[in-house]
């Protein structure tokens, strides 16, 4: 109401003055005003434009992808995020760290500290398991038994001190660079354990008979959420870490924040779940930030990850040949999909599905859709002849790199653990 009243002055006022944009016209301009600089190899320990991975371990399917943001490609700069993965016996671990963006070395410590992590609290994992054999009953314990607090307080103080073990490998980054006259040239001062702030979301999936035991510890923003497909609407989505919030809006907390080192502090940081559920998703603020809020944010980025052939989603398995006669009216009633301007080439335009969309043009709220994923599984089929050949990590990649949501230019990085 208030923005037809806006229209109505504003007519009045300005009774020759052209029609104003659509949202869509305004987007397009938008996307269109982004330059792309490659990465700049001549600086020291340069990142890649993108990241991908595609894999089966310890009874997961992991799909992960991460791209530099539109607004490093403008400036020419590089991306900030990294992410690893690993087997722990049967267990999988995920670890996901986004760069402090005002830090130009932030990479550094966003990679070291994944790697570091994952790698220690992978390999400590497997180590408990194989030295404890009653660890493997306990956890499957009711959840009220005093043996499955205490496997779930040893497993959970592994997590902690894997975060651990990644400041410690963001503090050796800065000391192997500390004496080196290239990096203090490059910044034009003396380095600081600062320059290589990031944040870092760590999870570790455990199997435990029917269910899964998941724990996961989160410094800094970015989301960790649980996922239950089977699950109804209302009870399918776990919140599994929250965004720090540093002293100052906006700012977030970082592993190289002094409470950030503190064992009570990544104690009260920590959760854990057991139970049902079937997607584990770990993502940088760049994709967190435009699926805010948690709820209703998270299922709209399943339907459109769904949407766009990379999860398999609920709905059934259709072929075009195949389709029914109400599918196909169906079919007719969806959306096309919206392209804009690629930033790598603007002459390039990739099309993407968008949930929000389907469900406006269908006329069905996020639960019908839940219930009823046929739309989305429509939906896909234009898009699966076009990428038949691309991989579940490519489609992701395509996607973070291409779907467009106002406002946002950072690094974007989403793993994935299908189980």
């Amino acid at each position: 109401m208030e923005e037809q009243v806006k229209n109505l002055v504003l007519e009045e006022l300005y009774p020759d003055a052209p029609e104003p944009l659509s949202d869509d016209a305004v987007t397009r301009h938008t996307t269109g005003l982004w330059k792309y600089l490659p990465v700049p190899l001549e600086e020291p320990d340069p990142f890649p434009e993108y990241l991908t991975r595609d894999a089966a371990l310890a009874g997961c399917r992991i799909t992960a992808a991460r791209v530099r943001g539109k607004k490093h490609k403008h400036e020419g700069t590089n991306c900030d995020d990294w992410f690893e993965i690993a087997a722990a016996g049967e267990a999988v671990v995920l670890a996901v760290s986004d760069g402090a963006g005002s830090k130009r070395l932030s990479r550094i410590g966003a990679r070291d500290a994944c790697k570091v992590a994952a790698g220690y609290l992978a390999r400590s994992i497997a180590d408990a398991f194989e030295t404890s054999q009653e660890l493997t009953g306990d956890i499957r314990l009711p959840l009220e038994d005093p043996q499955f607090q205490n496997a779930c307080g040893v497993l959970a103080g592994i997590v902690q001190q894997a975060m651990l073990k990644g400041y410690a490998a963001v503090e050796a980054a800065y000391y192997a660079r500390a004496a080196d006259p290239a990096w203090e040239s490059l910044l034009g001062r003396k380095l600081e354990v600062r320059d290589f702030s990031g944040t870092l979301l760590l999870a570790v999936v455990i199997p435990a008979g029917e269910e899964r035991l998941v724990i996961s510890c989160q410094v800094g923003d970015g989301m960790t959420a649980l996922l239950n497909t089977a699950a109804p609407f209302d009870a399918s989505l776990r919140l599994m870490g929250e965004a720090d919030s540093g002293t100052f809006s906006g700012e977030t907390e970082f592993l190289t924040s002094e409470a950030m080192r503190s064992l009570e502090t990544l104690q009260s940081k920590t959760k854990i779940f057991r139970g049902q559920a079937d997607h584990l998703l770990l993502m940088s603020d760049g994709v967190a930030d435009d699926y805010f809020p948690f709820q209703p944010g998270l299922h709209r980025l399943y339907f459109d990850l769904v949407a766009n052939g990379i999860l398999p989603g609920r709905g059934p398995d259709l072929r075009l040949p195949a389709l029914t006669q109400q599918q196909l009216r169906l079919f007719k009633k969806l959306p096309d999909p919206a392209g804009y301007p690629w930033v790598n080439d603007p002459s390039v335009e990739i099309a993407l599905h968008d949930s929000s969309r389907i469900c406006g043009a269908m006329g069905l709220t996020p639960a019908e859709l839940w219930e009823d994923g046929t739309p989305l599984a429509l939906s896909r089929l234009e898009l699966d002849e076009q990428m038949e050949a691309a991989s579940p990590a490519e489609r992701l990649k395509i996607w973070l790199d291409n779907y467009v949501v106002r406002g946002s230019f950072d690094d974007r990085t989403l793993v994935i653990a299908q189980f």
